[in-house]
């Protein structure tokens, strides 16, 4: 039977049927083969089975920060700007002056953006310092800084976030806090994955091991309070917050190379192997955190998900949201209190 989980009345928007390619595919195995000062503590990364994390609010972001994960967010970042038409934003902006990117991982979008408004200042904060330092845009910094933070150190008039679900207890708490640090005018953007799987025939079946897997990753999630389906919830929190002119698009991407479309069986070649680089990390701390699992535990399990994930008899994909809003300019610009 096929999946719909957790659609809403929306998806409509830009979802499309993806005809499955009958043929095989001969190249598949080749793709798997600050400017704020920091002390040296927040280098010295949180070591948990064999992965690191940050160690600046220690905890609070359930993904590693090593090498092979940030490879694999750079990856994730090249997918979705061939799967947006090449657009990193869709916001109209207009020369905005302060552009804010939360969770800005490697830089790779803070920078682009740099590139593209010279004339704006363009902060990227996150928990991990892992962006490049040098041959920088002389419009972009990166702070280490936790959006989870009541006052976050910048105002802006547009604010980006993308790829953060797990991150926060609440989301409508970033939402609320990006209305508050938004100039009047200005335009918050989310662009985020769902975590469920769905499916517009019958080649997904209940029982299928990835299925089976982000159930069990929104059951620890859950346990942890770290919520990871809230994709579809996006626009209805942004409308909630005071956001006006609210959009959403929702996009279709494959999880391997089983459409006939040349552009998204490339999508989907990349996309499989960007889940069987991080299907690891998206595990490790949800399942022994948030289940007690063991990391053996958990790898056992993986090995079916795996499988799984390159059945391209199963023609399952991910739906990724993109919803913006505009504050209204005759909102109150709230202060932006000095942090002590």
């Amino acid at each position: 039977m096929s999946s719909n989980q957790d659609s809403s009345p929306d998806d409509h928007s830009v979802l499309t049927f993806l005809e499955p390619d009958s043929e095989p595919d001969s190249d598949s195995a080749s793709i798997l083969s600050s400017t704020k000062s920091c002390n040296e503590s927040i280098y010295n990364y949180i070591k948990e089975n064999g992965r690191t994390y940050h160690s600046y609010c220690a905890g609070s972001y359930p993904y590693p920060n090593d090498d092979p994960e940030l490879e694999r967010q750079d990856l994730q970042y090249e997918i979705l700007k061939v799967l947006f038409g090449g657009r990193n934003f869709f916001a109209p902006l207009d020369n905005p002056k302060d552009i804010l990117d939360i969770g800005c991982g490697t830089g790779k979008w803070a920078i682009e953006m740099g590139c593209y408004f010279p004339n704006s200042r363009v902060t990227g904060i996150d928990l991990t310092p892992c962006q490049p330092v040098d041959d920088l845009p002389r419009n972009v910094r990166f702070i280490i800084d936790d959006a989870n933070q009541e006052d976050w150190l910048v105002r802006a008039d547009y604010i980006h976030a993308r790829m953060l679900i797990g991150a926060f207890e609440d989301f409508r708490e970033v939402i609320r806090k990006a209305y508050d640090h938004l100039d009047p005018g200005g335009w918050f953007e989310c662009q985020e994955i769902m975590n469920s799987l769905f499916c517009d025939d019958s080649t997904m079946t209940q029982d299928n091991p990835f299925l089976e897997w982000t159930r069990t990753q929104h059951q620890a999630a859950m346990n942890l309070g770290r919520p990871v389906r809230i994709a579809n919830k996006l626009r209805k929190w942004l409308e909630d917050a005071g956001f006006v002119d609210v959009h959403e698009e929702i996009f279709k991407l494959p999880i391997n190379p089983w459409p006939k479309d040349p552009q998204f069986k490339m999508l989907g070649r990349f996309h499989e192997a960007c889940l069987l680089d991080g299907i690891q990390a998206f595990s490790l701390a949800f399942f022994t955190r948030g289940m007690s699992w063991s990391k053996e535990e958990v790898e056992v399990y993986l090995v079916n998900v795996r499988k799984a994930i390159s059945d391209r008899n199963v023609h399952a994909y991910h739906k990724i949201y993109v919803v913006w809003g505009r504050k209204p300019e005759n909102a109150r610009a709230n202060p932006i209190p000095s942090r002590s």
